[in-house]
């Protein structure tokens, strides 16, 4: 029996953050709403894509998932849960994905942030020869940073052999046209501009929903790093210090097991902490304050959800979080406040809890575009 195509193929990479995982879910639920007809599978190792997705009719594939230690500012690929080795699963993975595009015929092809994946695992799928090649689109995120797989004489080589459209996941009005023009010169290709894309407004169908003050804040760990544990301890004390009167705290991490944290929450019966899931969703949206790290995916939810939201920043050697915030609260104002993660003391964490929490702003004022995961999805439908 001959089978019909899969319409679109969306590739996520995963490792360290949910930033790539979280845009390409975003974009396939776009689909999904606006073009229901069409066939469209997300492709990724990251365990929490499910979480990611909700009850959204977003089919997905699980990868072997990489993982990530931060040592010095400076990210590494280390065994996967699965006892692989990176470098392994960089292998694995290329001849999976290459045996799925073969399989499913998929129409066209999402990948997003570099053209040839993490560890050259979309190379093999970009090679297939068949009659019916799918056409390749890469997506980028607002500020590219230093990344090696993007700065590499193969990325621009194999966008001109494979690639048909590059779409950026950004808003020039914010963050200028440097970007745009730097993927130009890098891809030797007009990109086009999305806008941010932001999950939380796929998920939830509003672009703003009314917030409900039923908790003082949401704080979002999707990982710990080098410093974290010493930022938590501190973040412990200053909520101490900030009380009850504000409403219930709901930390939120990633990765390890939150009972593992929980006896530092001792004589804080207001404060609870939670495996990172589908009650994410519906804190933010209930909160009247969010601490979040830098991430993409995190300041976007932020912004979508129009609370007053205080920003860790990580100490990355490639900057690209500081530099985006940076840029960022330039144009959102009081939304946004960043601190560092760490340098940040007791003190100033229970002085900005209290400042974010007091901040009433205007949800609907919001000076930056997120319909990106819309006007990707209309632009890659107009391609199919």
């Amino acid at each position: 029996m001959d089978l019909s195509r899969l319409d679109i193929l969306i590739y996520g990479h995963d490792g360290r953050g949910l930033g790539h995982v979280s845009r390409s879910a975003a974009i396939g639920m776009a689909l999904r709403r606006i073009y229901p007809h069409l066939k469209v599978c997300l492709l990724t190792g990251c365990p929490l894509t499910q979480e990611l997705i909700g009850e959204v009719e977003l089919d997905w594939i699980k990868l072997p998932a990489y993982d990530t230690v931060v040592i010095d500012g400076r990210s590494s690929g280390i065994e996967g849960p699965g006892g692989f080795e990176d470098k392994e699963l960089g292998q694995l993975r290329a001849e999976q994905i290459r045996q799925l595009v073969a399989l499913y015929r998929p129409r066209l092809v999402l990948a997003d942030h570099t053209p040839q994946g993490k560890h050259r695992e979309l190379i093999p799928a970009l090679e297939y020869e068949t009659d019916d090649p799918p056409l390749w689109v890469l997506g980028m995120r607002g500020i590219v940073g230093s990344v090696a797989q993007v700065g590499s004489e193969l990325a621009p080589d194999l966008y001109r052999r494979y690639y048909r459209a590059l779409l950026w996941y950004g808003d020039s009005t914010v963050l200028g046209g440097d970007h745009l023009h730097t993927l130009q010169t890098r891809f030797a290709t007009e990109p086009l501009e999305c806008g941010y894309v932001s999950r939380l407004i796929e998920l939830v169908s509003v672009a703003h929903p009314s917030v409900m003050h039923r908790y003082g804040c949401t704080v979002s760990i999707p990982w710990f790093g080098e410093h974290t544990e010493r930022f938590f301890d501190r973040l412990i004390e200053a909520i101490g210090l900030v009380g009850p009167d504000y409403g219930q705290f709901r930390i939120f991490v990633g990765g390890d097991d939150p009972a593992i944290y929980q006896q530092r929450l001792e004589g804080l019966d207001f404060c609870t902490i939670e495996r990172f899931g589908s009650q994410y969703v519906e804190a933010l949206c209930s909160s009247r304050s969010a601490i979040v790290f830098g991430g993409y995916n995190s300041l976007v939810d932020v912004l979508s959800l129009g609370i007053p939201a205080l920003a860790v920043v990580r100490d990355m050697q490639d900057r690209e979080q500081e530099d985006h915030l940076k840029t960022l609260i330039r144009s959102v104002g009081t939304r946004l406040t960043a601190i560092l993660e760490d340098e940040c003391s007791v003190e100033q964490l229970y002085t900005m809890l209290v400042d974010r929490m007091k901040t009433d702003i205007d949800p609907f004022a919001l000076p930056v575009n997120l319909g990106g995961a819309e006007k990707a999805a209309r632009s890659l439908a107009a391609l199919l």
